[in-house]
């Protein structure tokens, strides 16, 4: 497997053949894009399969059927999630990896119904207000040392980068960082929502206060903020921030046990 550098003629080719990939989150057009993520091909001078691949999440296209279709499976780590794909790659991959391709639900959400008056008036009557602040470099950097499941900016390179490029919110209460809300994919489009709060500080608003913040801050620069839930709870509170339910779908978790 080959990895790709992102030049003009190597983005085209990876337009090219994801153009009919099902799309539920940014990491497509990111790397498109050019501006984060990896992307891989069985071959550098003729490609049969492709692969784009941003933090856990795995994308492929091309032909399954080929010895490179076969090879990209090889590679596709445990402990990973199989992002959607066209069929023949799901089927391939169920028959390859024999029953350790976990079905996980998953649910798309339209931002066709998100207003910033709500958003305003969620931040104005919410007790957390005052707790919410913009990320900056000391607060990613202690973010990133405390636990890499906290916040995924790998893909952007570097602090610095993704304070250029990308947007975050914490809530603090005193120097105890309470939650996260942040842009972990961006493209020309739109940013990819993630939140992230402290257990024992959920179920009391944070999650919605934060997750305000970062909707308005992207609906102000003409940004779409995708939002791609993996279980109810995240379901219940893209609702209450206005966004309406589109469609459930399947990833797939690759175990090894």
């Amino acid at each position: 497997m080959y990895r790709l550098e992102l030049d003009e003629q190597n983005r085209q080719r990876l337009a090219e053949a994801f153009q009919h990939s099902p799309r539920v989150d940014y990491a497509v057009d990111s790397v498109v894009e050019g501006l984060m993520g990896q992307a891989f091909v069985d071959d550098p001078r003729h490609p049969t399969a492709f692969c784009i691949r941003t933090g856990p999440l795995w994308y492929f296209a091309g032909r399954a059927d080929t010895p490179g279709g076969r090879e990209q499976l090889r590679e596709f780590p445990p402990y990973n999630l199989l992002m959607p794909s066209p069929l023949e790659w799901i089927a391939a991959a169920q028959d390859y990896f024999q029953g350790k391709l976990i079905p996980m639900p998953r649910y798309s959400f339209s931002t066709e119904n998100l207003t910033e008056e709500h958003l305003k008036a969620l931040i104005d009557n919410s007790p957390h207000r005052e707790k919410i602040t913009p990320l900056d470099a000391v607060l990613v950097e202690r973010l990133a040392e405390q636990s890499q499941d906290h916040l995924g900016f790998e893909d952007f390179g570097s602090t610095a980068e993704f304070l250029r490029r990308g947007m975050g919110y914490a809530a603090l209460e005193g120097d105890e960082i309470l939650g996260i809300g942040y842009s972990s994919l961006v493209c020309s489009r739109g940013i990819e929502v993630s939140l992230f709060v402290e257990e024992r500080y959920r179920q009391c608003g944070l999650g919605t206060a934060l997750a305000s913040r970062l909707l308005l801050e992207a609906l102000g620069k003409g940004l779409r903020p995708n939002w791609d839930a993996a279980n109810p709870e995240s379901c219940k509170l893209a609702l209450k921030l206005g966004y309406k339910f589109k469609a459930s779908y399947e990833a797939y978790y690759y175990t090894q046990d």
